[in-house]
């Protein structure tokens, strides 16, 4: 398996483009609107969908084209956007190991940069001149909304069921990864069951890439992460690994997990006893092994759906993104 900074170094030129067009997007605005959208795109991020759209562009044949560079830079813009309004939301005050932007500025001044850059990515999709892609991504952009909707309406119900969690993270983060593996492969005016391929192993994808995210809140290290460990649980939102313990485990220890959700939502502080305790049930349960399970068949599943394609670099590579999604447990 390739290092994912191997990926990078090799499509590092087109990469640029993409990054020239996104900075150059706040040139002349507010000073909030480019202190903000600087402090974004410096921040660290892998830039993991416009790396997507780009070897999926590749795979089906199409190099150095400047609407691949203008769809690569909206789906990043969309992606950061929902982070800006997903860290007022969730009041979190550490994204990529950094403090977010609502924390060092103001959720007034997030929520409305957040917006700016949601309208800057649909002014890149209408350059591209595909309507198709312009329709696909636009529908990806409500589904996102959906799923924050959905999100926020069931995080903290302790009755959600796995269909229904994967009903949201599908939503709420494998779209914009199928949506972008899906573009690439209709800007090169690839083969339909080719584009269809490509939405598929993105779907899954990033269906792997939150389960992993999922994960690493109940078994990482901080620095790994991103973001503060244990943060779904101080927050009290319930995700894989939880709702796996909530239906295994013993009445006195459901009850008491519950117990545990409802304090923090009712009483926002970090007790760290507590959560030792939820990652001892945790372990006893194997809950862990149950979602990487999960994770590896959904990554099965993903280069089940590469293999129409012949191999060759960006075949490799983009198989080499879906291992490195799943390397980030071990």
């Amino acid at each position: 398996m390739q290092d994912f900074q191997e990926i990078v170094k090799k499509i590092q030129k087109d990469l640029n483009s993409v990054d020239e067009l996104i900075l150059s997007f706040s040139q002349g605005r507010s000073p909030f609107i480019q202190e903000i959208s600087h402090h974004l795109i410096r921040s660290g991020g892998k830039r993991i969908r416009p790396i997507l759209l780009i070897l999926s562009a590749k795979i089906c044949g199409l190099e150095n084209d400047q609407r691949v560079y203008n769809l690569a830079s909206a789906v990043e813009l969309i992606h950061t956007a929902t982070l800006l309004h997903d860290d007022v939301v969730d009041n979190s005050e550490i994204r990529r190991g950094k403090k977010t932007a609502s924390a060092i500025w103001d959720n007034k001044f997030s929520i409305l940069v957040g917006d700016f850059l949601f309208a800057t990515a649909f002014e890149q999709m209408v350059k591209s001149n595909k309507i198709e892609a312009l329709e696909l991504l636009a529908n990806a952009s409500s589904i996102i909304a959906d799923g924050e909707v959905m999100q926020l309406e069931n995080s903290h119900d302790l009755a959600i069921t796995i269909e229904k969690y994967q009903e949201i993270i599908y939503a709420k983060t494998a779209i914009l990864f199928s949506a972008s593996t899906q573009v690439g492969g209709i800007i090169a005016d690839a083969s339909n069951l080719q584009i269809q391929s490509l939405k598929n192993f993105g779907k899954n994808l990033g269906m792997v890439f939150q389960i992993v995210d999922d994960i690493l809140d109940y078994g990482s290290k901080e620095e790994v992460l991103g973001k503060d460990l244990g943060n779904d649980f101080f927050e009290g939102k319930v995700t894989l690994p939880i709702i796996y313990l909530l239906q295994n485990v013993n009445h006195p220890q459901k009850e008491f997990i519950k117990k545990k959700f409802i304090d923090n939502l009712q009483n926002n502080l970090k007790n760290n006893d507590d959560f030792q305790e939820i990652l001892q049930l945790v372990e006893q349960y194997k809950a862990l092994d149950f979602c990487k399970n999960m994770a590896q068949e959904f990554a099965s599943k993903a280069k089940q759906d590469l293999k129409i394609f012949a191999d060759s670099q960006y075949y490799q590579d983009l198989i080499s993104i879906l291992d490195y999604s799943l390397k980030r447990l071990f």
